[in-house]
């Protein structure tokens, strides 16, 4: 066998990792937002940062309106409509009581979507104020953060890894390797 002939298989070989990881992840897309939605739910974005502007420095509240100077109270607030909870899946810890999980009646989260995009998922905040919570916490906040990976790799992409070496032809390379 010549170092082509190698380099033939081994390029093969990484299309068909590529592909299969690909495919992992528009088949279980469905995981990825869950865990997206849990780092919010936890305060955190995609870099596990947690969420700025907290309550406690978001102008929102200098701005004239029913919650004007009462960030305070709003966090009051939002602890009764979203209590402060580990993630069930992640084992994120609970957000500060000043962070926002950006979550208040859940429409922002049912718009989140994914769609594959041949190497991995484009993560769309939906048509609703997704695309201005987006801008004011940064891009990152639907990134899937580290936690999220770990989590999605030994759970979905190591267990779909099996499949890659069957849609290869390794015995050639084995038997010639002899």
């Amino acid at each position: 066998m010549s170092i082509e002939d190698v380099v033939d298989i081994i390029g093969r070989i990484a299309a068909g990792f590529e592909a299969a990881c690909a495919r992992c992840l528009a088949e279980n897309s469905d995981v990825v937002i869950s865990c997206i939605k849990e780092q919010m739910l936890s305060g955190l974005d995609g870099e596990e940062n947690h969420l700025t502007p907290t309550y406690d420095n978001d102008s929102y509240f200098d701005e004239a309106g029913f919650w004007y100077h009462r960030a305070k109270d709003y966090k009051a607030w939002k602890r009764s409509i979203s209590p402060q909870v580990s993630g069930a899946v992640l084992g994120l810890p609970p957000r500060p009581d000043d962070v926002p999980n950006l979550y208040i009646t859940g429409v922002f989260y049912s718009e989140i979507t994914a769609a594959p995009n041949g190497y991995g998922l484009d993560i769309d905040p939906g048509n609703g104020n997704g695309p201005a919570i987006v801008a004011k916490y940064g891009d990152c906040l639907l990134d899937i953060g580290p936690t999220a990976i770990g989590y999605f790799n030994a759970n979905f992409m190591l267990p779909a890894r099996v499949s890659v070496p069957s849609s290869i032809p390794c015995r050639k390379l084995s038997s010639s390797m002899k």
